[in-house]
């Protein structure tokens, strides 16, 4: 018994020393979120908060694909191999240019989205491209392509966000680098009810020389349903800046300073046909590395770093961030897709 509490006492003793050195542990000091004065309340008061269903089942037939590639081949003056046919893995048909491989038609038959490469031989050479069209000018030739080619989307859903261009650079023998402006692009971005949709939404127009069409990228799922979600479904606004807060300190590990920058309401389009509410979140993480030489000064450095916080509880969209959705996502080929009338 004398053994029992000698070993009892010890014990004791030993955890209550470990305690008093852990306690006496200097833990990380840890850095503090700071927020831009341009980002405003992360609140969902005052927002109608909607999904959306878009269709991926439309199944076109090869005649619906090689129709499409038609057109744009003759507005670009394009050749494509058109007895050649191919079926990709992803539910996709494709077309290529036998001579130039930049020249390319890939078509998903179950949204109907596309990507169409006029091919950039003919802008190889080192010149600028003669008589391209810019401004406002560049922005009604793109809606015409849009309109002829039966492409064109609800008005209130179109959203003009950049008109640039793709320039090339060529190293000289002096080594001097000289830039030529080959094609000037058009982008536009979707926007539902006045919110911006950011992921997959966009339409993209590459044009040459006097407008001619060069390229497009027409990602624009066709809405079928819109839902309204009730309030108890979505995260209250304590929950989502909770969230937002623990993702950006999960990625900032050994960062000095977290700004976050932008914290904007938008829906997410994740190219599976959903269309969801989201915080789009857009921060900025400073570091400092020491260099190990004796006397180098501290290298200073900022990292750009965005995410999505999803506003509902169980998403059904597939968002950058998980591995494994929360939800099994909607995919078209496993739903019915409503009876709509069309307008």
């Amino acid at each position: 018994m004398k053994n029992y509490n000698y070993i009892l006492k010890l014990t004791t003793a030993i955890l209550a020393f470990g305690l008093l050195v852990i306690s006496c542990h200097k833990r990380p000091t840890e850095v503090e979120i700071e927020y831009d004065k341009t980002v405003g309340p992360i609140t969902l008061e005052g927002k109608v908060i909607s999904s959306y269903l878009v269709n991926y089942k439309k199944n076109l037939s090869k005649n619906n694909v090689l129709e499409m590639a038609s057109q744009l081949t003759t507005f670009s003056e394009t050749n494509l191999d058109f007895e050649n046919l191919m079926e990709m893995d992803d539910g996709a048909l494709a077309l290529r240019n036998v001579k130039d491989p930049s020249a390319s038609f890939e078509m998903d038959i179950r949204s109907g989205n596309f990507l169409f490469n006029g091919g950039l031989a003919e802008y190889k050479n080192d010149d600028n491209t003669k008589d391209l069209i810019t401004g406002d000018s560049a922005d009604a030739i793109a809606l015409g392509y849009l309109e002829k080619l039966g492409l064109f989307p609800e008005n209130h859903e179109l959203n003009l966000v950049h008109i640039g261009g793709l320039d090339m650079a060529v190293l000289k023998e002096d080594s001097t680098t000289e830039v030529f402006k080959k094609l000037v692009t058009v982008r536009y971005d979707r926007k539902l009810s006045g919110v911006p949709v950011m992921g997959d939404s966009r339409i993209i127009v590459n044009m040459g020389s006097n407008g001619k069409l060069a390229g497009l990228i027409y990602y624009w799922g066709e809405i079928v349903e819109k839902r309204t979600i009730e309030p108890g479904s979505f995260l209250a606004d304590k929950d989502i800046k909770k969230e937002l807060e623990s993702r950006l300190r999960a990625a900032s590990v050994d960062a000095k300073k977290i700004l976050v920058q932008k914290v904007d309401f938008v829906y997410y389009d994740d190219g599976k046909g959903n269309i969801e509410p989201a915080f789009y979140v857009l921060g900025r993480l400073s570091y400092e590395v020491r260099d190990s030489e004796v006397g180098k000064e501290i290298q200073k450095y900022d990292i750009p770093y965005d995410y999505y916080i999803p506003v509902l509880k169980k998403p059904l969209a597939f968002y950058p961030f998980m591995e494994i959705a929360k939800v099994k996502p909607t995919d078209a080929r496993e739903s019915e897709i409503p009876a709509h009338d069309d307008e």
